[in-house]
């Protein structure tokens, strides 16, 4: 009995499929990021690169993000996202230089294997209600992949918020 259990528990905790699927993301990258700010009448666009790393053994991928915000100063991100294989979701978690709060979020990825759904919620930078939002993660192929998010606004439909388009860096290729 023991026997059993440990081998069902050493393939939930072992990197397996749901990680593997994540692996394209892995590497150096240029991003472009085209934010919807509510009352602007033009998105705006802003270029960063990133850093996307295996740790921990394979199980998360870290991501490191340096870029120029809207405003000429550095903006920073420090986020992780993983497969975990005891609930089978996705789970993800964003820092960023612009906020004192976590953005967190759990999902699911469609049948091809491509396209990861993230549903979570964040606090809100003028201290109103934390926000809902869906985050589309897209990996159109190992050179190319999108995360576009919406936010959940008070009558429960999606708003743009942004969309980061990550190019594999010429470097990483």
């Amino acid at each position: 009995m023991v026997r059993w259990w440990a081998q069902e528990a050493g393939a939930m905790i072992t990197p397996g499929s749901g990680h593997e699927c994540l692996g394209p993301m892995v590497g150096l990258w240029d991003t472009t990021t085209t934010r919807h700010a509510a009352g602007e009448e033009h998105p705006v666009e802003a270029d960063g690169s990133v850093e996307k790393t295996w740790v921990l053994g394979g199980r998360f991928i870290r991501e490191d993000l340096a870029g120029v915000g809207e405003d000429g100063q550095p903006h920073m991100g420090l986020g992780f996202i993983g497969y975990d294989g005891v609930r089978r979701v996705y789970q993800s978690v964003w820092m960023s230089s612009t906020t004192t709060a976590m953005s967190t979020s759990t999902g699911t990825i469609d049948e091809s294997g491509t396209e990861i759904t993230l549903v979570g919620e964040e606090s809100d930078r003028i201290g109103g209600p934390p926000r809902r939002f869906t985050a589309v993660i897209r990996i159109e192929s190992k050179d190319r992949h999108t995360i576009t998010q919406s936010f959940v606004d008070r009558r429960g439909v999606l708003t743009p918020a942004f969309e980061i388009i990550y190019t594999r860096a010429i470097t990483d290729r």
